[in-house]
Formats: structure tokens, sequence, C-alpha cells
């Protein structure tokens, strides 16, 4: 992956989004003015989709190996989340949270667990035993599609093809699902947009534009999205995003720089088990005041997410880095790989698009 600080800055406002939203709804604050708060975390999700995408066609580009990918991001992402649902059933722990903030332990039964471990619940059995994990299956399923769309760019090299798809995709979903669906095909713009980053930053476009400026330009995107929030509406808000990311410049505040990437680092951790913290702190300890209710939220979930960082996502991580070297040899494997799917490049497309 590339050294790029403003998308550690990214990454950081996606997940305080997101972690934000939950603890306003566990205080039973579900608007602010005309703001709907449920969908202060969603727009979080947003950034993460177009975050994720650019990052992976940068890791595409530095071993476009097909099953070199696919290994490496099923032990980046499956290890903390089986383990994060295994806790939850053994434990009865209160991760999911209703409409007005509380919080309660989903009981679920053989085939609703399953799914869940296999993050594939969009699909087959339905339902969510950790609330925030609605977001994971449709990661999982672009990590299917987006070596696809890596040697479809690399073999075009030109940005004006992948917006028109773009905007077919949205057209067609605008045409096909109602505004408030969120499955992987409605969700496809979000993560068309940051290909367009990622071909953006292939240009090597003159970063001109002060960095201070990209959290005020998120911020206004999120007010722009809090008027009128729907699914069909993320859609123009990443496209902004992944179109100005690339034109911004390095923060040159080495602060700056290192809470966002302390804050990124860890971000997988926190989007995963905030919802323990926040189920502790501000529901269980209802009588104590505000503040030590935050401190408490604040300190477990360093507490849990730092060993979980450094006892299973970065061994599990490296391990899959290691498989991956061994199994998918670039050397030997990845010309045929990448031949075999650009001469397939379009029926594959379309299959994808289509589901």
């Amino acid at each position: 992956m590339k050294d790029n600080h403003n998308l550690d800055l990214l990454r950081a406002i996606a997940v305080i989004l997101v972690v934000v939203e939950h603890i306003l709804l566990a205080m039973h604050v579900q608007s602010i003015a005309s703001w709907n708060v449920a969908w202060i975390g969603v727009v979080g999700v947003f950034f993460f989709f177009v975050h994720t995408s650019l990052v992976l066609m940068w890791s595409l580009d530095r071993r476009p190996s097909v099953l070199d990918f696919y290994l490496r991001r099923f032990f980046r992402i499956y290890p903390l989340a089986m383990a994060v649902i295994l806790a939850t059933l053994a434990f009865h722990l209160p991760t999911m949270q209703s409409p007005n903030g509380d919080t309660f332990f989903r009981s679920p039964g053989f085939r609703l667990a399953i799914s869940n471990l296999l993050l594939v619940q969009n699909v087959l059995w339905r339902g969510n035993i950790l609330g925030v994990m609605w977001t994971l299956p449709l990661e999982v399923d672009m990590y299917f599609l987006l070596p696809y769309l890596y040697f479809f760019v690399k073999r075009e090299r030109r940005l004006w093809p992948f917006l028109m798809l773009w905007i077919a995709t949205a057209i067609y979903d605008r045409a096909t699902f109602p505004a408030d669906d969120n499955t992987f095909v409605a969700c496809m713009p979000y993560f068309l947009s940051g290909v367009l980053a990622y071909l953006l930053f292939s240009r090597r476009v003159r970063q001109c534009v002060p960095v201070v400026l990209m959290p005020v330009l998120l911020l206004g995107l999120l007010s722009a999205f809090m008027a009128h929030p729907s699914f069909r509406n993320g859609w123009f808000l990443t496209l902004i995003t992944g179109l100005a990311l690339p034109f911004f410049r390095p923060p040159r505040t080495k602060w700056i720089a290192s809470i966002s990437h302390q804050i990124a680092k860890y971000s997988y951790g926190i989007y995963l088990i905030h919802p323990f913290s926040i189920a502790l702190g501000i529901n269980y300890l209802h009588n104590y005041n505000l503040a030590f209710r935050i401190i408490v939220v604040i300190s477990s979930l360093v507490a849990l997410v730092v060993p979980a960082y450094h006892l299973l996502e970065k061994p599990m991580i490296d391990f899959g880095a290691r498989l991956a070297k061994g199994i998918a040899d670039p050397e030997n494997g990845d010309v045929l790989r990448s031949k075999r799917i650009n001469d397939s490049m379009s029926m594959p497309i379309r299959g994808s698009v289509d589901h």
C-alpha cells in the first residue's frame, strides 16, 4: 500500500463517525437539529468503501495475482470478525442496537450463526449477530469483483470509460432498486468511486489543495447528505470523495499524520469492538455521569482493540501474506492468471454487475 497520510485521515474520520453515531443512539439522541443521527455512521461506511477500493487497487498493483489477493483478504478480514462473533455468542454480549439506542443480545439459530461467521448473511440466512457487520458481506462481495475491475482498468488506462461505468451502474440501480436498498449491486457506485480515485492517482494529478480542507469537504458532504439521507444519495457523496482525494496535499503537521495513522491502524478493531464498549460505558453504567461513561467507552475500547490487533489481527495478516507468497508465486502464476482474466473480461464484469 502506498504511504498516503490523507487516506489515514479519511479512514480515521470514517470510523469516528460510526462510533459517534452509536454513542449518540445509545444516549437516546436520535436527532441533532434536522439530522437523523442513524445516518451519521452510514456516511462513515461510505467513506470506508471508497478508501478500501482505492487501497486494494494499490495492493493489486503491487501483487497482481488473484489467488494472492483472495488469500490476503481472507486473513485480513475473517479472523477478527469470527473472534468477535464467537465472543458475542459465548458470553451473550449485547452487540445489537435497537432504534431507540438500547443494546441487546440476539440469540441466533445455527444457520444464522454460520452465515455470520462466513460473512454471507446478505445472501444466505439473513440477519446480523453484531449490528455493524451488515457492511462486511458487501466488502466480501466487492473482493470477488475488484480484481476484474483492476485488470480492466490496467488495460484501458483511461478515466472516462470507468466514469461511464459508474454512471451506467447508478442509472441501472436507480431504475431497479428502491432508494434505501443496500444490497451489493445497489452499493456498487460506492466501491467504483474508490477505483476512480485510483485512476486519478495513477495519472499523478497535481496535489494542490491544502489537506486542512479535506475534513471541511467531508463535513460539507456529510451536511449535504443529511439534508436528504438515503443509500441512493450516498452514490454522489462517494463520487465527489473519490474524485477529490488525489488533489489534496499530504499533511505537513506530524501530529495530525501520527494520530490519523494510529486510528486508521486500529480502525477495523474499533469498528467491530466498539459496540461492546458502548454497551458497557453508556448502557450498563447509565446511572453515572456522562463524562465518566465516555471515559469508560474510550478506555475499554483501547484496552480491547490494541491487544486484539497485536495478538490476532496483525499475526493473521502476516500469516496470510506468507501463505499467499508461498502459494501464489507472482513470478510463475500471475502472468497466466492476468491473461485469463483479460481474455474473459466482458463476461465476468457483466455477470458480476448483474449479481
